[in-house]
């Protein structure tokens, strides 16, 4: 008795240690367009966490990790726009809405996350739709989202107003792996 007792408790956080998945390396990719410019920028240290036992995420983005095409975009991103210094990452944290732990099934399937958007300083509530794939013994994930500068207290100067899109395209991927 003495002995199952010792293996079942050296086996639950093994088990519960299982059904966490996460990434480092995580892709962002935004796109501002324009009939002036586009821009377009990628970040591919993206962290996350997801909890396959009932399907709460948490992912952050550290700000200073996109590059651009042009250093001196890259400038203007981060000392202009988001604030690096002040405001050095993003965050969406939530749930998967009908989370179901037997999506192990290779198949593809169209998810539904609700959280909170934490980006300039500024939280918001967001829906987010996206594809969810078990492979490979992990998670792919596949989002999209669109993100109003005006709704995170982002101001673009009048002078530049018509090179950057008031809304920028967001998409996300992601391969989580057992922690």
């Amino acid at each position: 008795m003495k002995q199952s007792l010792i293996l079942l408790v050296l086996l639950c956080p093994t088990f519960l240690w299982a059904q966490q998945f996460m990434t480092r390396e995580g892709h962002v990719h935004f796109f501002s367009s324009t009939p002036i410019e586009d821009i377009e920028a990628d970040n591919h240290q993206m962290s996350g966490l997801l909890d396959a036992s009932n399907g709460s995420f948490a992912f952050q983005v550290q700000m200073r990790a996109f590059h651009f095409e042009k250093a001196l975009m890259e400038e203007h991103f981060n000392e202009s726009y988001v604030e690096s210094d002040t405001h050095p990452k993003a965050t969406f944290q939530g749930q998967i809405q009908g989370w179901d732990s037997e999506w192990t099934d290779g198949q593809s399937h169209d998810v539904v996350a609700e959280g909170t958007l934490d980006f300039h300083g500024v939280q918001q509530a967001r829906t987010v739709t996206g594809k969810l794939v078990w492979k490979d013994g992990g998670w792919a994930l596949d989002a999209a989202m669109d993100i109003a500068l005006n709704d995170h207290d982002i101001r673009v100067p009048a002078v530049v107003k018509d090179n950057i899109s008031s809304v920028i395209a967001v998409d996300i991927h992601a391969q989580l792996s057992p922690r």
